[in-house]
């Protein structure tokens, strides 16, 4: 809803006007009377104005003026001039002060009506596109937001993977090299080819956020990844796999492979673990994949990383869901996946 201003030194023509019109019917909610420019320009300072409607010869200070100064404070407002004299200066004056209309006395309200509700009209669809534009910029910013915590835990996921594993590798070198013993060299040889395929998987990661991404085959990405981890990283893993079907849509492979590495990572860095089981099975409609490994039995205290939150997210427009509790008989821990093939 919007509100008017109507300015004339004539008390009566301003009080028919605030009370004679149906001001509702055409979107006008605040309808305020002054009598004088300077009365005007007072009530304006404490009032949001749309449209002013202000006879040109007034006392003190004209229509003219008045405009000017509205223009100069709220360049916003709508402006319609009244006079009841056919002047080409006042009209090309009017012009230059850029006023809406220019309208002779005695106004009608079959014109003066259609004029404000045409105003009202634009500035209605003014409104309505800024609020578009508006709404727009708000769901580019949390696209943006969710598209940076999707990257913040894709680079979580194959960081933390890479510096553990090297951890451990380069502990392990230590212990030989001190000791003397073989061994010590090529877990170093190791550490080194551990590093360069997490830079490799980074790389990767960038060029799918890119690029948006390619179809892969989830059980020979995994069975890649599985090879990668027994074979560079020395971890014993026990793979169970039986999918039915083909899996290539790369948000499911992709979230399967960082479920894998995010649980022995925590398995390695938080349990102590030495055995992994990976067991990923396809059922109508849905993955299900199963993670258990030897470490700690997991007691469920703390609050969830940073690993178990994304997956948590990654899920949730899938509606899949994962649980992180003790293993078969309280022992070691086992990481759980449901992941719906498809949405809904």
């Amino acid at each position: 809803m919007f509100s008017l201003l109507i300015v004339d030194d004539h008390k009566h023509l301003v009080e028919s006007m605030l009370t004679t019109i149906a001001w509702q019917q055409y979107g006008v909610a605040h309808v305020y009377g002054a009598h004088s420019g300077y009365e005007a320009l007072e009530l304006m300072l404490s009032r949001d104005i749309d449209v002013l409607v202000t006879d040109i010869r007034m006392p003190g200070m004209s229509g003219l003026e008045l405009i000017e100064r509205v223009r100069a404070g709220w360049p916003g407002v709508d402006c319609i001039l009244l006079t009841g004299f056919a002047d080409f200066q006042y009209a090309q004056k009017a012009i230059e002060l850029q006023a809406a209309h220019y309208l002779l006395k005695p106004v009608r309200d079959e014109e003066l009506l259609p004029l404000i509700a045409r105003l009202l009209g634009r500035r209605r669809s003014e409104q309505e596109e800024r609020a578009r534009v508006e709404r727009l910029a708000l769901g580019s910013e949390i696209t943006a937001l969710e598209e940076r915590r999707r990257i913040a835990h894709e680079l979580h996921d194959l960081l933390g993977h890479t510096l553990t594993g090297t951890i451990v590798q380069l502990e392990a070198a230590k212990t030989l090299l001190e000791a003397g013993k073989a061994g010590g060299l090529e877990r170093v040889k190791l550490t080194q080819e551990l590093v360069r395929r997490g830079l490799a998987d980074v790389r990767q990661a960038v060029g799918a956020i890119r690029d948006g991404g390619e179809a892969l085959d989830l059980e020979a990405a995994l069975r890649r990844e599985l090879e990668t981890l027994t074979t560079e990283a020395r971890l014993a893993i026990e793979p169970r796999l039986s999918l039915p079907e083909p899996v290539a849509d790369p948000i499911r492979v992709k979230l399967v492979l960082l479920a894998l590495k995010e649980g022995v990572t925590n398995g390695l860095r938080h349990g102590g673990a030495q055995r992994f089981t990976l067991e990923l099975r396809g059922e109508p409609g849905l993955l299900s994949f199963e993670l258990w490994n030897d470490g700690k039995p997991y007691d469920g205290g703390g609050a969830p990383g940073l690993g178990l939150s994304g997956m948590r997210e990654r899920l949730r427009p899938l509606g899949g869901a994962v649980s992180l509790t003790a293993g078969p008989d309280g022992a070691g821990a086992l990481l759980r996946l449901l992941i719906p093939l498809q949405e809904g």
